[in-house]
């Protein structure tokens, strides 16, 4: 009877995918997966993961980065979004610098009209009356920074909030990398402590074996 020899080609066996490949991507249905792959790989070109715990740990860092960039446009879009309000708030006590149709004599009601209509463009396609809303600053001798300024200040308490999540989040970011970089000290010490362990113990065991022989 002939014994079993293990084969000398072992099977094929799956290589388990990387942790960044299994978790689905932090996208939101309007955000671009491309771009979030492309944060991804050039964080793990930087970080260059060497094992399943650094593989999970640079997914964090892609993803907060990621949340933190995503902060970072929301309070942009929030500003631009409320930009109607800022303008109102600018132009209200400078009403006389709003146009009014031809014709029409200066007075109060019609100034509210003027602006309210204007504001209400502005909030429509503020492309269509940027010119007009530029002129009734310059007449106000004011800029449309004006009325960027105006807009933070009425949205400060909101701006505050996107401030403190963005720094807590960055702070858990910067937290991993801290992570990271013990991780690897205390894996390099505990390979060098090995490494020492084994070149002491030679010279003893190079003794046993010509006692032996």
């Amino acid at each position: 009877m002939q014994p079993d020899f293990p084969s000398a080609n072992p099977p094929a066996t799956n290589p388990l995918p990387s942790f960044t490949q299994v978790m689905p991507p932090s996208v939101l249905r309007w955000e671009e997966q491309g771009d979030f792959e492309a944060l991804l790989a050039r964080i793990s070109a930087t970080l260059r993961p060497a094992d399943m715990m650094e593989e999970m740990w640079t997914r964090d860092v892609a993803d907060l980065v990621w949340q933190i960039f995503r902060m970072r446009r929301m309070k942009d879009t929030l500003i631009d979004e409320a930009s109607y309000r800022g303008l109102a708030e600018v132009l209200r006590p400078r009403m006389s610098s709003v146009p009014r149709p031809d014709g029409v004599e200066p007075n109060e009601d019609w100034a509210r009209r003027c602006l309210s209509s204007l504001v209400q463009r502005w909030a429509t396609n503020p492309n269509a009356v940027a010119g007009t809303v530029q002129a009734a600053l310059a007449k106000a001798g004011l800029r449309l920074d004006a009325v960027e300024a105006k807009t933070f200040e009425l949205l400060i308490d909101q701006m505050e909030r996107f401030d403190r999540m963005t720094m807590m989040i960055e702070r858990r970011r910067n937290s991993i990398v801290r992570e990271i970089a013990r991780y690897r000290t205390e894996f390099s010490q505990q390979a060098q402590r090995a490494i020492d362990a084994e070149v002491a113990s030679a010279p003893s065991r190079a003794a046993h074996e010509g006692h032996a022989t």
